[in-house]
């Protein structure tokens, strides 16, 4: 596992918890329990089955957890240069080595760089947000389609006993057909002959067609048992699935608050850096009178809240890479081996991923640097 570089000379809010992280490890743990779950879902949503949309659902949390980061060193190297040159002779900023972020034609205004680097992670981070979003809305379809199984229809129950009473009737169609064959028409009467037979003929014909009904009733009542039988036990089934999928809702919708706080807070690191920038770009050269009251500073023009901010927000976004890379993608794949298979599910591996969650959330403090929790 990776350790994170500590962040230093900054004063940190309260606003880092261990505890903000754990919606990421909630939904890795809570999709091994669903695979280890034997048997699948029919749905009536989109891919058609629980275990498919569970396995779709994992290309788009591989996607959201493998985003990078570092964002935070690049942009206090531009604080440091546009520190170093506010006031002096505008210069071409200086734009961190293959940064792909910063505009290579980016020059004489060290903050314009500030800007695009902040603007840049915080777009980064919105769109990881929203990847969440949609990942819990995802969710909540499953969750429901489950919800509507597991609760039991108007439909009728087809039973053992409603079997016994469709091969009774078939035990008297049988009798009545072949009382009907074995009664020999007899008559005195030479013109009634014809009469009499075809009377008789009618007598067997109806009786063959009752009989022919119960029989195909007996095979009715035997399909719509079988129906019977696998809707039962699909309803038992997402019966069973439907509390950890409301977990895996909640878990969701925690992690898209995770990045909701880490933007709210990118956008307040935004807000200062335009409102110091349009400080330093008055008609004075840079020097921009007295500073705001309460605002306090870190060498010429920048924020000591600034940088507090800025550390907060490198702690969440490096915190969640991190715990992702060492931990939860790796675990990620293995949850999905057991949601791809059909058969019983592999007890061992299904342990696996358990333990490899629990001992995620135990390195939880460890991944946020010394002082900042």
């Amino acid at each position: 596992m990776e350790t994170p570089e500590a962040t230093t000379g900054a004063i940190v809010p309260p606003e880092v918890s261990p505890e903000l992280l754990e919606p990421l490890v909630t939904v890795v743990a809570t999709l091994g329990e669903l695979g280890a779950t034997p048997g699948d879902i029919p749905l009536a949503v989109p891919p058609g089955s629980l275990r498919a949309g569970l396995v779709a659902l994992i290309a788009n949390i591989k996607r959201a957890m493998g985003h990078g980061h570092g964002e935070a060193t690049r942009l206090r190297r531009a604080l440091a240069t546009a520190r170093a040159t506010t006031g002096a002779t505008p210069e071409p900023a200086a734009v961190p080595p293959g940064d792909p972020t910063v505009p290579r034609t980016t020059t004489g205004d060290p903050w314009a760089t500030v800007m695009t680097i902040t603007h840049a992670w915080r777009e980064a981070v919105a769109s990881v947000e929203a990847t969440w979003a949609t990942l819990a809305g995802d969710a909540v379809r499953l969750r429901d389609a489950c919800g509507t199984l597991a609760t039991p229809g108007a439909t009728t129950r087809v039973t053992a006993s409603h079997l016994e009473a469709a091969m009774a009737q078939q035990d008297r169609a049988r009798q009545k057909l072949l009382e009907a064959t074995r009664a020999l028409p007899v008559t005195s009467e030479v013109a009634s002959v014809a009469e009499v037979l075809t009377a008789h003929r009618k007598q067997v014909a109806e009786a063959s067609a009752g009989l022919e009904a119960a029989t195909e009733a007996i095979e009715k009542t035997a399909v719509a048992m079988v129906e019977t039988a696998v809707t039962e036990e699909q309803g038992r089934r997402a019966t069973v699935a439907h509390e950890p999928l409301g977990r895996l809702v909640a878990a969701c919708h925690g992690a898209t608050h995770f990045y909701y706080h880490l933007r709210r807070c990118l956008e307040d690191i935004e807000a200062t850096v335009g409102a110091t920038a349009a400080r330093h770009g008055g008609p004075d050269g840079g020097q921009g009178g007295p500073e705001a009251p309460g605002v306090a500073q870190e060498g010429p023009g920048v924020p000591k809240d600034l940088m507090a901010a800025v550390a907060v927000a490198e702690a969440l976004w490096d915190a969640s890479a991190r715990l992702a890379k060492g931990h939860l993608l790796g675990t990620l794949r293995v949850a999905r081996e057991l949601l791809a298979t059909l058969g019983v599910p592999n007890a061992t591996v299904a342990i696996s991923v358990a333990q490899r969650c629990r001992d995620a959330t135990a390195a939880l403090p460890g991944l946020l640097p010394r002082g900042l929790r």
